[in-house]
């Protein structure tokens, strides 16, 4: 890396713009950085980590970047710098977050935060870098140029400042502190998390798998005492066995057996009980052993029992059928006796059955008989009805006609008049039913003639009054219809005189109108303004937020891309090293393969009296090894990859956000620019055109209402006019039509005169229908009077026939052989109960059976004894036989539950093993990581220790290389692991310094104050070297070394600068920070800082 030009302004402590040209400072060699305490040196080393990464060396917040000397002129902060990485030129320019006061617009004086910007461009190869053209833009974002720089560094900032500036109080430190000290020194310039990381797992797992070993004993106890329970539990049903078995009178040679194998084996409880049998003795053929002596024992006690349950079984059977054949030759005996009794009650039944017998026969003959007699009696009381019926006709008819008859006549009635009733009934007596209806008949229709001639009459007088009604009501509404015309004439000419007032009442209106769209228009562009602001700044605020929210994602994922790469880094220096330590131990390798009087593959040599070999306490490594090395690198470098694209899209979407918010800022003060709107005045304004227009518009509502009442006015005078003529045609109309009506109605009434009567023609026609009604009546009286008798007349022979033919002589033995129905039913029902009795009581006697027991009774034998002693006897045999099954099933349940628990055990012992062998392998390795077996008490090193150790190592290597140039030979550094004496910590991280001219090794804390510089700056630039070499290699063409001249002599300087001019001559240009007047003298090449009321300044002398 070498540096061009920086330029920087309003940069902390610099309010204006200052540049510096490193390209002259880099011909010197070596420069001088010098100024007075917090003029701002470290600013210049800052800006330039700044440039790089986007962060200073201090963390400081971007914020807090903006000069205060520049923060309210506007002046906006920027850093540029001109750098070559690895052979191409860069030109890098940030802008770091800051507050920018608003100049214009509702928000001036407020601050509005803009932020980082970060642009990077690379130059055309050979161009003029003061030719713009020749530089092309590469990355347009923070995010995408922080990738870019961390990609052509291979340095995070920590080691890009480790490396660039080397501080030498540091170093000092580290020089002479204790191993633990140097130890948390080492872990911040190395990455070593994923060790310890490693180291805590391991730990973790081997105390766990100690733990799992722990359960296991326990669980492994748990197996032994539930075989001791389960074999106990086999053991007290085989005794039980053998009690119930000595307890039988069973005797042969399957008794004798079963004895003898229980005398052969006795397995008791104390064969099984914990105090006599460890966990480390039992084992799968242990419980084998248990197994197969309660198998065999429970199986020959099994062949007894089941011997034993067979001759329970046949005997329970055989008393079972004898208890079936006794219990059916006890209920054939009852049933026989049964049919005995029932014998005896039907045989004294006998007479009763034969009476009811002919009881039966003799109801059942009367019953046609007695029915005849009924229908006799039932025809003469119709007869005499029929009769009293047909004298209550004729008499009501009679009364009828002589009632209609009276009611014609009264006192005015004159005697020569006839009415028709009157000459219809003095003819009817001498004409036949039949033509008595037909004068009736032709009564009823001239009657019903004149009544409805009658009725129209009525109506049509009725018709005339109404006429007459409607024609004077006619008159009455020309009265009203005149009047109400000369009131509309009158209103018609006051409206007239009205509308002329409003002539003017539309051109008012319309200028008014105009009045309010041009207010109109003014206050909508102000509102439109006013909300465009609101908007525009509502959005600036959102922008604000969304620009600070990616802004965080882009960090927090920067964060995760630059942990990953160092994964990366890390995984890739494992491969790198197991492959060197795999090379380093190819020797060995072979050396594995010689054979004593065989050639080696190497030198031909059939003699190896030193074959190479590993060293102790090194590690084999073996391919395997760097596979799972290669695979673990891949990993990381993929999940940097993956890491680095999420964090492209953060960039991304936080350059979106910050355009969005620059483009929302440059709306706001667009807007802003354009002017300021006073929406309430232009309201004030609208509200006054609109009340005058209100006003014009109630003076054209009312021209209008009053148009409209004149159009109605002018309409209710000419429906007026055409009512009053609508009214006066009527008049004359009905005049005419109720003297039509009053003419028809007296000539009506001359007709109807002959034929009026006492009484209306409505009445006489219903007293002749009601007459006409009688006279059916009555006719149909004396046709049925007539059926009747000729029923009668048949029903009296039909009887006499009956008695005639039938057994009974009279009609009064035949009613006393009559029942009732019940009766009847009643003694058909006892006749059938009897006659089926007797059917099977033959039928009972008739079975085999009770043919069998009535051959027993016959010889004198008696009913069988109780069966309860067979029944009980067969009981007892049935619960012994289950109780053998039920124990029976037990012991094929403990067996089963035995052989389960063998195999459970034998699985876990297998299972536990593994646990074992991997518990112990765990305990080991962790024993290695604590370093408790590593090269015994003094070289007892921990993992992350080793891993420090090994990159110590190489730093001290390199530093002893400076600090042999720097002391002209005396001194060196080496490297040592061993434990410090009374020091309580491991070893590995301890180091001596070697003395030529005493040839004994020196302790750092030895070294004099100069001699201390010495070394101090030797480590400083070896683990610049080292950082270097594990990144990638990276040249870095300018150091800074801070401080830490002004402990040495005029001698010891001069050997400092000659080192230092050595660095020079490698290519190197070294920038010294000091307050050394001395320096000052010797080094002409100088950045001079200048500190100022208004800020610092920098001034370059080359």
């Amino acid at each position: 890396m070498i540096l061009h030009t920086l330029e920087f302004e309003a940069f902390m402590a610099y309010p204006k713009r200052q540049e510096i040209n490193f390209d002259a400072l880099n011909s010197a060699g070596v420069f001088l950085l010098n100024g007075p305490t917090g003029a701002g040196k470290t600013t210049i080393l800052d800006a330039i980590c700044y440039a790089l990464y986007g962060e200073t060396s201090s963390d400081r917040e971007s914020a807090k970047l903006h000069s205060t000397y520049a923060a309210h002129s506007g002046t906006k902060p920027r850093v540029l710098l001109d750098v070559t990485l690895h052979g191409k030129r860069l030109r890098i320019d940030r802008t770091p977050a800051y507050n920018k006061p608003i100049t214009r617009g509702a928000r001036k004086g407020q601050m509005r935060e803009e932020s980082a910007k970060a642009t990077l461009a690379e130059l055309a190869p050979g161009a003029d870098p003061a030719d713009e053209k020749a530089w092309t833009p590469i990355s347009s974002s923070v995010a995408e140029v922080n990738r870019t720089i961390a990609e052509r560094t291979h340095l995070t900032k920590e080691q890009f400042l480790k490396v660039v500036l080397l501080p030498q109080g540091q170093f000092a430190q580290f020089l002479k502190s204790k191993p633990k000290e140097r130890k948390e020194l080492l872990k911040k310039m190395f990455p070593v998390e994923h060790y310890e990381q490693l180291f805590d797992a391991l730990l973790e797992e081997s105390k766990k798998a100690q733990q799992d070993v722990a359960q296991d004993e326990n669980t492994q106890r748990g197996y032994l005492e539930r075989a001791r329970v389960e074999m106990l539990a086999l053991q007290a049903l085989l005794d039980a066995a053998d009690t119930d078995a000595e307890g039988t009178d069973t005797e042969g040679p399957v008794a004798e057996d079963s004895a003898e194998a229980g005398a052969s084996e006795n397995l008791t409880a104390e064969n099984v009980t914990a105090e006599n049998v460890t966990a480390e003795s039992v084992t799968a053929e242990t419980l084998d052993a248990w197994v197969a002596d309660g198998v065999a024992r429970a199986r020959e006690t099994s062949a007894r029992e089941k011997q034993e349950q067979q001759r329970l079984s046949d005997e329970a059977d055989r008393n079972t059928r004898l208890l079936a054949e006794r219990a059916q030759l006890q209920a054939d005996w009852r049933e026989y006796e049964q049919l005995c009794e029932r014998r005896t009650h039907l045989t004294e039944r006998a007479d009763e059955h034969k009476a009811q017998r002919e009881e039966l026969a003799q109801a059942r003959a009367a019953a046609p008989l007695h029915a005849q007699y009924a229908q006799v009696h039932a025809e003469s009381q119709a007869l005499t009805a029929r009769q009293q019926e047909q004298a209550a006709c004729a008499s009501a008819l009679d009364e009828s006609g002589r009632a209609l008859l009276t009611a014609l006549r009264d006192e005015e009635t004159a005697e020569d008049v006839t009415f028709p009733e009157e000459t219809t009934f003095a003819a009817l007596p001498s004409l036949e039913p039949a033509e008595q209806q037909t004068q009736l008949e032709a009564l009823l229709d001239t009657l019903r003639a004149l009544q409805k001639k009658d009725a129209q009459l009525t109506d049509e007088e009725a018709a005339a009054a109404a006429l007459l009604k409607q024609a004077n009501a006619l008159e009455q509404d020309r009265a009203r219809a005149e009047k109400r015309l000369s009131d509309l004439t009158a209103q018609a000419e006051q409206l007239a005189e009205e509308l002329a007032g409003y002539s003017t009442a539309d051109e008012e209106r319309t200028l008014a109108a105009h009045l309010v769209t041009e207010a109109q228009q003014k206050h909508d562009a102000a509102q439109q303004m006013q909300q465009k602001l609101d908007a525009a700044s509502a959005a600036v605020a959102e922008a604000e937020k969304q620009n600070k929210r990616t802004a965080t994602a882009e960090q927090k994922e920067q964060e995760k891309w630059q942990a990953s790469a160092q994964q990366a880094l890390a995984a890739t220096e494992e491969f790198k090293n197991l492959q060197v330590l795999r090379l380093a131990q190819a020797s060995s390798l072979l050396a594995r393969e010689l054979k004593d009087g065989e050639p080696c593959a190497v030198c031909g040599s059939v003699e190896h009296p030193a074959p190479a070999q590993i060293a102790e306490g090194e590690q084999l490594v073996e391919r395997a090894d760097l596979d799972a090395a290669k695979e673990r690198e891949d990993k990381a470098h993929k999940q940097a990859r993956t890491h680095e694209l999420a964090k492209d899209r953060a960039t991304k979407a936080h350059q979106e956000a910050s355009e969005a918010l620059a483009a929302a800022r440059t709306q706001y003060e667009t807007l802003a620019a354009q002017g300021e709107c006073d929406v309430e005045q232009t309201a004030a304004q609208l509200q006054q055109a609109q009340t005058r227009l209100a006003q014009a518009q109630s003076r054209v509502t009312a021209r209008d209402g009053v148009l409209v009442k004149v159009e109605r006015v002018q309409a209710e005078r000419q429906k007026a006019q055409e009512a009053l003529r609508t009214i006066e045609g009527a008049a004359v109309e009905a005049q005419t039509r109720h003297r039509d009506a009053a003419a028809r109605c007296e000539a009506t009434a001359a007709d109807l005169a002959p034929a009026r009567a006492a009484v209306g023609f409505a009445q006489r026609v219903e007293a002749v229908e009601g007459y006409r009604a009688a006279h059916q009546r009555l006719a149909r009286a004396v046709l049925l009077l007539g059926q009747v008798r000729e029923r009668h007349a048949l029903a009296a022979a039909a009887a006499q026939r009956l008695l005639a033919e039938s057994s009974f002589e009279s009609a009064e033995l035949i009613h006393a052989a009559v029942r009732t129905p019940e009766r009847v039913d009643a003694l058909e029902q006892a006749v059938a109960a009897y006659e089926l009795e007797h059917a099977r009581l033959l039928e009972g006697f008739g079975r085999e059976a009770i043919v069998a027991v009535a051959a027993r009774v016959a010889a004198g034998e008696q009913a069988p004894d109780d069966l309860q002693g067979v029944r009980e006897r067969v009981e007892q045999l049935r619960a012994a036989v289950h109780r053998l099954t039920l124990r029976e099933g037990e012991r094929e349940s403990v067996l089963r539950s035995l052989q389960a628990l063998r195999g459970e055990y034998a699985a876990f012992r297998a299972k536990t093993a593994q646990r074992y062998d991997r518990a112990q392998m765990l305990a080991n390795l962790a024993a290695a990581a604590r370093g408790d077996t590593l090269g015994g008490y003094e070289h007892q090193v921990d993992l992350v220790s080793y891993v420090l150790g090994a990159e110590f190592e190489r730093i001290l290597h390199s530093a002893s290389l400076h600090l042999d140039r720097m002391s002209e030979g005396r001194y060196g550094m080496v490297f040592s692991d061993h434990r410090a004496k009374g020091s309580r910590s491991g070893g590995g991280l301890n180091l001596e310094i070697t003395d030529t001219w005493t040839g004994e090794p020196r302790e750092a804390s030895s070294l004099s104050g100069g001699e201390s510089f010495l070394a101090s700056l030797s480590l400083a630039l070896g683990l610049a070297e080292v950082v270097q070499a594990n990144n990638g290699g990276i040249e870095l063409d300018t150091l800074f070394i801070d401080e830490g001249f002004g402990t040495l002599d005029a001698e010891t300087l001069d050997m400092v600068m000659g080192t230092i001019e050595s660095l020079r001559d490698s290519g190197r240009t070294i920038g010294l920070i000091s307050h050394v007047e001395e320096m000052k003298n010797r080094i002409p090449a100088q950045i001079v800082v200048e500190k100022g009321q208004n800020g610092s300044s920098v001034r370059v002398n080359s």
